[in-house]
């Protein structure tokens, strides 16, 4: 045998010791096991260290289960018909000192219906639409507009029963902000915002009424379209003497 191929006696002397090495691991991993107590990780061939997810799972400990429970009082649950549980409203310092409810819970008037009305038995008794004579009223509109109208008759005539923004008001029919202030004049319907909460209030005006308003105001339909006309004439006479000063300017 050549000198290439010849182990010295410092090569057998490492075998020797890893091999021991090796041994000494294997009977520590067997005791472990014996005893009950699971090394946290181990020595892989290479040296390396390896996770304990990496050993057996009859070797790995168990985790306690969570048995901690939400504790509910079953004697207030309310069916919402959605599946989930609604959390009790929290009184504010401020409501306790006045005594009354948030002015948000005011503003946000979950739409009634007939059935929340007595209903007297004689059907002459009860309110009737002025289209229809139908009882099912729009009790929102009674409240708010005093108009006798049903849901049906409410949908089917949009040009006297829609509603209108304070914008739309202003601005179609020439109407001041103290005029659309005065709830004498033009009883309105104040509502929260509904694309931002923080955004100011809603006010909504019933279209048959502003437009009796905005007749006996300036007279007429056409004189209204009048008086649009002319408006837009001052506008553009303002605009020349603004563009004229500028050129002189110049």
């Amino acid at each position: 045998m050549s000198n290439s191929q010849s182990i010295s006696d410092e090569q057998l002397a490492l075998i020797h010791a890893n091999k021991q090495n090796a041994l000494k691991r294997l009977r520590s991993q067997q005791n472990n096991q014996l005893n009950g107590s699971i090394p946290v990780s181990t020595h892989t061939r290479s040296g390396e260290l390896a996770p304990s997810s990496a050993l057996p799972a009859h070797t790995r400990k168990k985790k306690a289960l969570d048995l901690t429970y939400c504790e509910f009082n079953l004697g207030t649950l309310k069916d919402t018909k959605g599946g989930f549980l609604p959390e009790p409203p929290v009184p504010s310092a401020d409501n306790e000192l006045m005594g009354g409810s948030s002015k948000s819970n005011t503003l946000n008037e979950t739409p009634t219906s007939i059935y929340d009305h007595q209903i007297h038995p004689d059907p002459k008794e009860n309110p009737q639409c002025s289209k229809c004579k139908s009882i099912d009223i729009d009790y929102n509109y009674e409240k708010h507009f005093k108009e006798l109208v049903c849901r049906k008759c409410r949908d089917a005539y949009p040009d006297e029963y829609s509603l209108l923004t304070k914008t739309e008001c202003r601005e179609d029919y020439l109407l001041t902000e103290s005029e659309l202030r005065d709830s004498e004049k033009l009883p309105n319907w104040i509502k929260a915002n509904p694309h931002k909460s923080t955004y100011s209030n809603m006010l909504l005006y019933l279209r048959k009424q502003v437009e009796a308003f905005a007749w006996s105001k300036w007279g007429s339909p056409e004189a209204l379209d009048a008086e649009f006309v002319r408006r837009d004439a001052a506008k553009q006479v303002q605009k020349d003497k603004k563009f004229k000063k500028k050129l002189a300017g110049k």
